[in-house]
């Protein structure tokens, strides 16, 4: 339960801080479960897929969508 509590905070905050700053583009991003150290390299997904949707928000252009949720490079409900 705490995880999710954690999702939804982060959520929130996102949506919160796109209203505060509305000439900024502000998202988070579900990597999905990326193999990496934090994870003993247990994870499905190559650091290289995992990636992608970071790579993908950094590189909208003005005017992009803000205050999203994005699983990995979708934008997704508000996640529970």
């Amino acid at each position: 339960i705490t995880y999710n509590i954690s999702k939804v905070s982060l959520n929130a905050y996102t949506r919160i801080l796109a209203r505060k700053y509305p000439k900024m583009c502000i998202n988070c991003v579900h990597p999905r479960y990326v193999n990496t150290y934090i994870n003993w390299h247990i994870g499905t997904m190559p650091l290289e897929e995992g990636a992608e949707g970071s790579v993908m928000l950094d590189l909208l252009p003005d005017g992009g969508p803000t205050g999203c949720y994005f699983d990995r490079t979708v934008v997704d409900e508000f996640y529970t």
